[in-house]
């Protein structure tokens, strides 16, 4: 506002105060404002109708907060949904089959090297149970076992596969005990068809059906059953990707003498999604599985095993893998630690496992079994592994409620409770800025 003196006929311009220079900027505000609602609460004529909107204005914000709270609860649970394609793949790749014999040792071969004590020692705490074993350890002197080489125990005392394999058919070719590596596990030597190592090719499937699969004979040799070592008669066959370390105690299915065993897989991949969600997958600690090419969980449990055995007796035990400087236990070692921390260790971990990993793996859909005559129940088996379909399935996991999808949710409960936006938020907060700088003696 100009004012003239009248003395000396000088104008100058009176400066408005700063709460009406606030006062002005909150009612432009007010009236301009694309929040809904508002300038009834600050402009309407009557009290009456200002409560009344400020009632309509408070109910939808407090609606808002509610839903906008479940929203987040609901994005913070990081739910999964699974997605399933099906996708006809030409030639699959045949799994590995990894095959033990329930009898870890051969009698033949316990007696004529008299590995019989040494047995009954490094087994004891794994099979004593059920053979009544016990011995007192203050009794044994080991110094008598320390020239024991516990590898060549498990590889001449294991069941060899020239001896078990009475008949081999690959997709109508003869297959013979060549096409398996052998193998240590938790069950002792075992042999694996199509392991993809040693320069072999890994096989792949021509077509489906039993004709196009793996049919094999085998002897269990039951009259090289040394007694002390199991309750049980037959194999233990294990389904699994070439690069997925067999573990066949835990995962594999069972296969008695005399029966026709038949077993039609197909093939899965599996995608889980990482952290934060509760699949929590990973594939970043390839560098601490040196000894595998793929990130597997069978590879992960056990190397776990495997660290959690030498930091609890300074010594691998020979069937695990290799880990830093790890020694090999002795006999001494071997039975009086290896097997006590391997059932502490292993028995929790496997608990409800389920061996699902981000590879792509064989699904088990169907084994039966027939029953030969009586002639041969004692030693011969059939077993016959092959797909039943060349289809893969493909399942994926997905985030069931993403970032987009909660801000899209919460864009539209602020439209709908309360006609706000995005730029309405803006519009506060240039206001605010506005407000703050008429305070601190700027201009607005």
């Amino acid at each position: 506002m100009d004012k003239v003196n009248p003395e000396n006929g000088i104008a100058w311009t009176q400066q408005p105060s700063k709460s009406a220079a606030i006062k002005k900027t909150w009612n432009s505000f007010v009236e301009s404002s694309t929040l809904h609602g508002m300038r009834y609460v600050f402009t309407s004529p009557t009290t009456f109708r200002r409560i009344l909107w400020a009632f309509f204005l408070l109910s939808g914000m407090g609606y808002f907060s509610f839903h906008s709270s479940k929203l987040l609860e609901k994005y913070f649970s990081y739910p999964i949904a699974t997605k399933v394609t099906l996708v006809h793949e030409k030639e699959p790749d045949f799994p590995s089959v990894t095959i033990c014999n329930f009898n870890m040792f051969r009698k033949s071969l316990v007696n004529a090297y008299n590995y019989e004590q040494v047995l009954r020692y490094t087994t004891r705490d794994q099979f004593g149970k059920f053979a009544g074993i016990e011995i007192n350890d203050s009794n044994i002197d080991w110094s008598v076992y320390e020239g024991v080489n516990m590898s060549l125990v498990y590889h001449l005392g294991g069941h060899q596969m020239q001896d078990m394999l009475k008949g081999c058919s690959w997709s109508g070719e003869k297959c013979s005990y060549k096409n398996f590596t052998p193998v240590l596990t938790s069950m002792g030597l075992c042999h694996t068809f199509n392991s993809g190592k040693s320069g072999q090719d890994i096989l792949r499937v021509k077509d489906a059906g039993a004709k196009f699969g793996l049919s094999l004979m085998l002897s269990i040799e039951q009259s090289e059953y040394f007694g002390l070592m199991t309750l049980l008669a037959g194999i233990k066959v294990l389904i699994h990707h070439h690069e997925t370390p067999p573990m066949v105690a835990q995962l594999g299915f069972s296969v008695a003498p005399g029966t026709s065993t038949f077993a039609a897989v197909r093939k899965e991949e599996v995608h889980n999604l990482k952290s934060p969600y509760e699949s929590n997958c990973t594939d970043s600690d390839v560098n601490n599985l040196r000894d595998y090419t793929k990130y597997t969980t069978s590879a992960c449990m056990l190397k776990c095993h495997t660290r959690h055995v030498v930091k609890q007796c300074g010594c691998r035990d020979i069937k695990m893998t290799a880990i830093d400087d790890a020694k090999v236990c002795d006999v001494h070692k071997t039975s009086t630690c290896v097997f006590r921390k391997w059932k502490t260790f292993i028995g929790p971990l496997t608990k409800g496992f389920s061996g699902v990993n981000a590879s792509d793996i064989p699904h088990l859909i169907e084994n039966y079994s027939d029953d030969y005559s009586k002639a041969y129940r004692e030693n011969l088996l059939e077993l016959n592994i092959y797909f039943q379909e060349l289809n893969v399935y493909f399942i994926e996991q997905q985030p069931a409620y993403d970032f987009e999808s909660l801000l899209g949710e919460i864009g539209g409960q602020l439209g709908l409770c309360i006609g706000a936006s995005l730029l309405t938020v803006l519009e506060f907060c240039d206001v605010t800025f506005s407000i703050a700088k008429i305070r601190l003696g700027g201009e607005g």
